[in-house]
């Protein structure tokens, strides 16, 4: 997979039914490890709520994913959380909905409904972003230079990462996998051939959703 959605940083929300409070924490992660690492920090700073259910959606090629109810019945709260997010196409997001009962009974219909829809609020409040398999490139090269290559940045929607400045500008820049032998090529020419270009890494870098 060349890129997948997730969100972009951590939100709360808050849905109240019948009385009782649901509590959504959405946060990306990066992993199944770092997901639960969330869910137990959730647990510790509401550790006085009747339930804390959670669902965790890995990145896409690594499968992981898991759920828990928590004490709810069964199916009412964990798997429909996951449903939310898999049908929102998530990957690498974790989501914690904390239950204070308000001593009103739901019933696992009423239950079902109300995680998913906890879920659901929350994820109206969470920026989307895209997570594209993307190249990370240093270009050294001169300040006459500099001003040409940052036109084409600019048209191109390449993503800068880093800017340092001295004798010469070091230029950090992303640029997704399928572009990186054009965009090479482009340095090149708009540099008249002066600009040191290096592979610094691959991996998935964020580009927000217009």
């Amino acid at each position: 997979m060349t890129e997948y959605r997730t969100i972009a940083g951590r939100t709360r929300s808050e849905y109240i039914v019948k009385k009782s409070r649901f509590i959504t924490t959405l946060q990306p992660v990066d992993s199944l490890e770092e997901g639960l690492k969330i869910v137990a920090e959730v647990r510790k700073e509401f550790s006085d709520a009747t339930h804390n259910c959670y669902a965790i959606v890995g990145l896409p090629e690594s499968n992981e994913q898991k759920c828990s109810d928590d004490g709810e019945p069964g199916g009412t709260a964990g798997q429909p959380m996951f449903q939310v997010l898999r049908k929102n196409g998530l990957f690498g997001v974790v989501a914690v909905v904390t239950r204070y009962f308000g001593g009103i009974k739901l019933g696992a219909g009423g239950l079902v409904s109300a995680y998913a829809k906890a879920v659901t609020e929350g994820l109206m409040q969470a920026e989307s972003v895209t997570m594209r398999d993307s190249v990370v490139l240093e270009a050294e090269l001169g300040y006459d230079a500099y001003q040409n290559l940052m036109r084409y940045v600019s048209a191109n929607k390449l993503k800068v990462l880093d800017t340092r400045y001295g004798d010469s500008v070091a230029l950090t820049l992303a640029v997704p996998v399928e572009h990186r032998l054009r965009t090479e090529g482009a340095i090149a020419e708009l540099t008249a051939g002066e600009a040191c270009i290096r592979f610094l890494k691959q991996t998935y870098i964020q580009y927000r959703e217009v």
